[in-house]
């Protein structure tokens, strides 16, 4: 379920957001850095309400959220279709769609799987982080296609009425946690183990902290930076991406396929790196997937335009994007299971304020230039600052009242 809603989010917003770029920016005759000011400011609302969104994900539930945030997303599409100048654009992308996206589907699917899993959290969480590969690679350029030949308008209208088509049905079957079912995560279950009567017990009992107690640690707020620059990053390459692949000389019809390549090469690495980080390490995973986008981007700067180069670009930067997942995954290895939403929310406000600028200042630079080399340029120093970050991240210290609880075996999950 999380992977088919996240192909519907991932198609239409996050990355879907480049094919409706250029097609707005003639319509309502923007500048570049007027059409980036939006999705930026998107990704800031999302920050901005991510505490309280997840403070309300872990108090009424995952399936609760994931409603009300399908259903405003789905509307603010289809009011989005309507919009005639920029201001109601604006008021309503940010406003009313970004907060469908940002409640409904980042929060809440990915709280639901760190509930669910513990031993195989890398794994679940790959899995569903594919449905973004997977809406990259084959809705976005449907929505291409549409934009192409219907405009738009019509491209954000049939976008809104599948994702409320989705969403609904699908959030009534989503269950917030094992718990709720009788059950353990990782499938262990609650059954006697023999006549005796006995219960299984979890293999990977949960340390869980409360969002107090890890906000004091420094290895919260140096994984927040380190999610940060990656999403820094990203959100400049995917909200460009069309436009940096027009500019280097493709047809604004043939760089969508681009794209779609990006998003088939991460579907299989997303399970590669998932299964890596559950046998590995998450932060060294994570830090070379940073390499890797870096080194996509000198390959994107150095090439002519050809075809075959921006599709070794696009390879390389697969790898960047497929270990997006196993960034998250890191909130709920540090600090358990309880407080997951409200943590990922506070991590979510520092990469909004980290994600802003950057596709603004990607604007500004062709604006001035003509030109994207100077906005890709300082993306490889993020994606090195990011690669950095993650492989030095330490784990936090147990606060000492559950190392207390361990200590005495009180910390298990019966």
């Amino acid at each position: 379920m999380g992977l088919f809603l996240n192909a519907l989010a991932s198609g239409a917003y996050w990355t879907g957001a480049t094919v409706f770029f250029l097609p707005i920016t003639r319509d309502l005759g923007l500048s570049r850095v007027g059409t980036s000011m939006a999705f930026s400011l998107a990704r800031l609302e999302g920050g901005l309400g991510g505490p309280l969104v997840g403070h309300a994900v872990d108090r009424f539930g995952a399936r609760t959220m994931l409603l009300l945030g399908g259903v405003v997303a789905g509307l603010g599409f289809l009011l989005l279709s309507l919009s005639q100048n920029y201001v109601t654009f604006l008021l309503i992308y940010v406003g009313i769609v970004s907060v469908g996206f940002n409640a409904g589907f980042n929060n809440a699917l990915s709280t639901a799987i760190n509930s669910w899993f513990i031993r195989r959290r890398g794994m679940a969480m790959s899995v569903v982080s594919s449905g973004i590969s997977l809406g990259g690679a084959v809705v976005t350029p449907l929505i291409a296609l549409i934009i192409f030949h219907q405009g738009w308008r019509a491209g954000a209208a049939i976008a809104g009425a599948a994702i409320l088509a989705a969403s609904i049905p699908v959030s009534y079957y989503l269950r917030s946690s094992p718990e709720s079912m009788g059950m353990l995560p990782d499938g262990d279950d609650l059954r006697p183990r023999d006549a005796g009567g006995g219960r299984r017990r979890a293999t990977s009992p949960s340390v869980d902290f409360t969002a107090a107690e890890a906000a004091k640690t420094a290895s919260y707020w140096l994984l927040a930076a380190a999610i940060g620059l990656r999403i820094a990053a990203q959100t400049a390459l995917l909200v460009h991406m069309v436009p940096i692949l027009v500019w280097k000389g493709q047809d604004e019809v043939v760089a969508p396929i681009v794209v779609s390549i990006m998003s088939f090469g991460a579907l299989p690495l997303r399970f590669v790196f998932g299964y890596l980080s559950d046998v590995w390490s998450r932060q060294k995973v994570a830090s070379v997937g940073m390499a890797m986008g870096g080194l996509s981007v000198l390959v994107l700067l150095a090439s002519r335009g050809a075809f075959w180069q921006l599709v070794v670009f696009a390879v390389m930067l697969a790898f960047a994007e497929s270990v997006s997942a196993i960034t998250w995954a890191l909130i709920g290895d540090f600090y358990g299971r309880t407080s997951f939403a409200t943590l990922r929310g506070g991590v979510t406000t520092v990469h909004s304020v980290f994600a802003m600028g950057t596709p603004v200042y990607a604007g500004w630079v062709f604006d001035q230039t003509a030109s994207y080399t100077w906005a890709l340029a300082p993306i490889v120093l993020i994606y090195a600052a990011a690669s950095f970050l993650f492989w030095v991240l330490p784990k936090p210290r147990i606060p000492a009242r559950l190392a207390t609880d361990q200590d005495s075996g009180e910390g298990g999950l019966d």
